[in-house]
């Protein structure tokens, strides 16, 4: 697969060359030495002149659906076809509505590239598409496909951008001048698009039945009248109301024009009765299924709640640290709170993102423990912004686990509120396991089959109880922060830089999750919130760390569980086995562990017999 570049010099002379994908990607990332692209992005706002300047001093074109030759005439000629056609979205005003495009292009795994346009205005996705019968021999069946393909990867695309699709024609020899993008996306492993419909052919060559076209007045009569009746229903629902289909919610809304102040609401059963109610008494003979059949169409346009909020908080971050800032109204002595939530908020902007196509989710959930009173509901409430407060839930029955997987798809942040109430057995299971999931797979309501959706959620928690985490080796992904105070909710959060900095940082590409130090300093911290067990302390009675084999040694799980028996008796550490209480030493921080042939051994060192009182006393008991 190889793009074409074309120039006709100032004696006309036909120059031609081509680039693979990846070095094409390469090339624009960077102007000539002349600067010509920038050069002529600024000529482009004078009217009338950038046509002479083009004759003046020519570019190259680029033809990115086929790979071009010369023929003996000096024409261009088709060699092969790319499998691919160009979308352009043009008329982008502000910077931040060309980076939001091309974000939003690679929800879509069709997208094979998406870059910033010869005028800066415009963003160029390139999209795979897939033909039936392999690639076509002549340009003419080439052009059908590219047609075919563009119109239907100009539908889908439609869904997901936050602007609109330049509509207009597609063939092998759409083209455009050089481009320049310093940052161009650009995924080799990019699906191709099928295209069901062949191209077109000429009748006579497919065969030599001929065509009848209906000519019947009766029939174009009743074409026509039903033509008519739909057009009039259309108009009529378009004059009186506006409409929109929220993506994320899976469903249309509506807003009534006569009532200006009508929030959008959804298009239910019984909002379709009555909108029938009203078509029909404007004198439009139409049915339930009528108005359905149009207002659940893909000719409403599409709505996306959350990248629209996102997209239009993008290039207003005034500079100041608003994340981190809203951490310290959390009064609490722990250290690396202020980072932990800073990294804890991208992590969730970045969910709401690039929900569909990333490989985990936001595994980390900051854990708020103090007494009742302390604002922490409220703290968590005022996360989201007015615009996307829907998205908020503290109502979570973790019982129910098609709820729980349907609130992960459809909501925004989920408050695990009353956390010490959750099990030590679903906390180390049911929760465990969806904290990492990046999509769930539930059926919707009246669904006949289970469907993938992509989760969007991302948890917090809170509790009054100090020792709430039951799972030593899940404990990395809570932030536990204890309290000293109740939180200052005396000034609302200032929502509009908060995400405006959390889109800047995820532009600067700033870790969104935590590393191996960060993820240590955690487990360290958290050890204070944990369910301490029995055999846990009964350990940490005759035990600790060792920091080198001078002052400790290497026992294995077994050996230190038999020292414990021998030393405690057998009937309190019955219920415990040593696949358990390896597990639990594995999650010790600062305790070595090195691997036998045999087992697993840790770097342990023996207390003194000081500490041993009280199992003493409890032995003899």
């Amino acid at each position: 697969m190889k793009i074409t570049f074309v120039l006709r010099n100032k004696k006309n002379q036909l120059k031609v060359s081509t680039k693979t994908v990846e070095r094409f990607i390469e090339r624009i990332k960077t102007d000539t030495k002349e600067a010509a692209v920038a050069h002529r992005r600024r000529l482009l706002h004078r009217a009338g002149y950038i046509e002479s300047y083009d004759s003046q001093f020519p570019s190259h074109m680029v033809y990115p659906c086929a790979q071009f030759e010369k023929d003996a005439n000096d024409n261009l000629r088709m060699k092969s076809f790319n499998g691919m056609v160009a979308l352009v979205v043009d008329n982008l005003e502000h910077p931040s509505d060309v980076e939001a495009v091309k974000q939003a292009a690679q929800i879509l795994h069709y997208t094979l590239a998406a870059f910033v346009g010869p005028s800066e205005r415009e963003v160029i996705i390139l999209v795979r598409i897939a033909t039936p019968e392999g690639s076509p021999a002549t340009e003419e069946e080439a052009d059908s496909y590219c047609m075919a393909g563009y119109k239907l990867a100009a539908a889908l695309y439609q869904a997901v951008l936050p602007k609109p699709v330049s509509w207009g024609t597609s063939s092998v020899r759409t083209n455009f001048h050089m481009p320049l993008d310093a940052r161009p996306y650009l995924n080799l492993r990019a699906i191709a698009l099928p295209v069901s419909e062949k191209p077109m052919q000429v009748v006579e060559q497919q065969s030599q039945i001929p065509v009848i076209v209906p000519t019947s007045k009766e029939v174009e009569e009743k074409v026509s009248g039903i033509s008519q009746e739909t057009r009039r229903l259309m108009d009529y629902l378009n004059s009186h109301y506006q409409f929109r289909y929220n993506t994320t919610m899976g469903y249309t809304e509506y807003k009534d024009n006569v009532y200006k102040y009508m929030v959008w609401t959804p298009v239910d059963d019984r909002v379709l009765k009555g909108l029938t109610m009203k078509v029909r008494l404007a004198g439009i003979e139409a049915n339930d299924n009528d108005v359905r059949r149009y207002v659940q169409s893909d000719m409403i346009r599409p709505y996306n709640p959350v990248s629209d909020y996102l997209w239009e908080q993008y290039g207003k971050w005034d500079g100041t640290d608003h994340i981190r800032r809203l951490a310290r109204t959390v009064p609490t002595n722990n250290p690396h709170w202020e980072n932990w939530f800073y990294t804890w908020f991208l992590g969730m902007v970045r969910q709401w993102q690039v929900a569909n196509f990333a490989k985990y989710g936001n595994q980390a959930v900051p854990l708020l423990i103090s007494a009742q009173g302390w604002n922490k509901t409220t703290f968590c409430e005022q996360l989201l912004p007015p615009e996307l407060s829907w998205g908020y839930t503290g109502n979570l029955q973790m019982n129910d686990k098609r709820q729980v997987l349907q609130q992960m798809a459809q909501m925004l942040l989920i408050n695990l509120d009353e956390f010490n109430q959750i099990s030590p057995q679903i906390q180390q299971g049911f929760l465990k396991n969806i904290i990492t999931l990046s999509s769930v797979k539930i059926k919707r309501p009246y669904g006949r089959h289970v469907e993938d959706f992509p989760r969007r959620a991302s948890f917090i928690a809170t509790t009054n109880q100090p020792d709430v985490l039951a799972d030593p080796s899940g404990s990395r992904r809570f932030l536990g922060v204890e309290l000293t105070g109740p939180i200052d909710m005396s000034t609302p959060p200032n929502h509009e830089q908060l995400y405006a900095q959390a889109m800047q940082a995820l532009h600067r590409h700033e870790l969104y999750y935590f590393d191996a130090e960060a993820t240590r300093q955690i487990m360290e911290s958290n050890r204070r919130f944990s369910v301490k067990t029995p055999v846990e302390e009964f350990f940490f009675d005759y035990f600790e760390p060792a920091a080198d084999e001078n002052e400790g040694q290497w026992m294995s799980a077994t050996a230190i569980l038999h020292f414990l028996k021998d030393e405690i008796g057998i009937s309190l550490l019955r219920p415990v086995s040593v696949i358990k209480f390896g597990r639990l030493l594995s999650g010790i921080p600062n305790l070595q562990k090195r691997l036998t042939r045999a087992n697993s051994e840790y770097l342990v060192k023996h207390k003194s017999t000081t500490h041993h009182t009280s199992t003493t006393t409890l032995k003899s008991l």
